[in-house]
């Protein structure tokens, strides 16, 4: 919690929903455009997030946490061909416009923001591979052989180089113009990619706004390999591979090495303590509370921590919980009685699970269905507005 006698920032009261704008919703709540269980765009929208705003108020919530809006060659936003613009599927500048100025006042917006790599078929990169003289080659890492560094495993992910200034200074400004149209802050993607020197710098640049800017980082080293490590810059990168690999917890070392550079950090440590004793095993109450309490006790008292149970990356908890609603309603009665703000990833309330695990390439999108605007758990549904009404009384 903030210090006693300082200002409280608006997050530390936050519920947070988090939003895949192409699986989200249609405009009209129209049928998706193409089959959800394959990697295509399926039609949702901005707009559609727009109308959903009634319905999201209605269940309570504060925050809008949107996946990537920006101009994007995937259907979940985080392969980036520019910066700078909205997305036409997503409706455009336009409708992003339209969103902020409905969700005022009483609905904050956080973007996620993908800094650490562009989709290959950037005009950046693309000028950067063809023409070995181009100014924008020293925005990415080549070595001697031509080759370039990618994000983790992903060859369609070349990786910015945000220690050279010219990269650096495109990717603040292009912050600080979302923020200028209104945002409220970022959940930043993958942070351990960049340099602490450009989160930094990052964080000095937004500071200056001179107003609450959210700052929410992902630090998450979940299927980090050995030979990922030359894409990332995160401190003490081998030992943290080599605690991984001999089996020691490596979550909450990870996060800490970026409890200076951020407000917020979303809470990893947090899930897998829901997923294991309560998701899969029968833990007393205590028991789990005394196992967040300790972890909580690992950070400084003033970085906030959003909890959550699942959310894009991971398989859905109640897949993990084997369908069982009575221990996806236990967790979130163990969630909401944090001192940090929770956030709900989009059909949790409504039950949304998933017929198997991920495995394999896109398995991801077994997370990610639409959402059903139609039926769902509307009982489960309740219990959750309840929780939020409680915990905003």
């Amino acid at each position: 919690m903030p210090p006693p006698g300082e200002p409280r920032p608006w997050w530390w009261d936050a519920v947070f929903y988090q939003i895949l704008v192409d699986r989200f919703r249609r405009p009209g709540g129209a049928a998706p455009l193409r089959d959800p269980a394959l990697p295509v765009f399926c039609g949702g929208d901005l707009r559609g997030v727009c109308e959903a705003l009634d319905e999201l108020r209605a269940l309570g919530v504060t925050a809008l946490w949107l996946s990537p809006v920006q101009r994007t060659a995937n259907y979940h936003g985080y392969g980036v061909t520019d910066h700078a613009s909205v997305e036409p599927r997503f409706g455009g500048l336009e409708a992003l416009r339209a969103l902020i100025q409905a969700a005022r006042p009483d609905l904050r917006i956080l973007l996620d923001w993908v800094p650490n790599h562009v989709q290959r078929s950037h005009p950046f990169f693309r000028e950067a591979l063809a023409r070995p003289s181009s100014p924008y080659r020293d925005w990415f890492l080549f070595d001697r052989h031509g080759t370039c560094r990618y994000f983790l495993d992903c060859a369609d992910l070349p990786k910015l180089n945000l220690d050279h200034p010219e990269a650096r200074r495109y990717m603040i400004q292009c912050a600080l113009g979302w923020l200028d149209l209104g945002v409220d802050g970022f959940r930043l993607d993958h942070v351990l990619g960049p340099s602490l020197d450009f989160w930094r710098a990052f964080r000095t640049a937004l500071d200056g706004l001179g107003r609450p800017v959210f700052l929410l980082g992902e630090a998450w080293f979940q299927g980090i390999r050995r030979q990922h490590l030359p894409t990332l810059g995160l401190p003490h990168k081998g030992r943290h591979l080599r605690d991984a690999d001999a089996g020691l917890p490596v979550t909450d070392p990870v996060m800490l090495e970026y409890a200076e550079s951020f407000d917020g950090l979303l809470d990893f440590g947090f899930c897998e303590i829901l997923r294991q004793d309560v998701g899969r095993d029968g833990a007393s109450a205590a028991q789990v509370q005394a196992r967040l309490d300790a972890h909580y006790r690992r950070f400084p008292a003033g970085l906030c921590l959003p909890s959550f149970l699942d959310n894009h990356d991971m398989d859905r908890f109640l897949f993990v919980a084997g369908g069982d609603r009575a221990r996806l309603e236990r967790a979130a009665a163990i969630q909401f009685r944090q001192a940090h703000p929770p956030v709900i990833y989009y059909g949790t309330e409504l039950g949304l699970g998933q017929a198997r695990a991920m495995a394999g390439p896109d398995g991801d999108l077994l997370a990610r269905p639409m959402m059903p605007w139609t039926g769902g758990d509307q009982g489960l549904r309740a219990f959750y507005a309840e929780l939020i009404r409680a915990r905003r009384a």
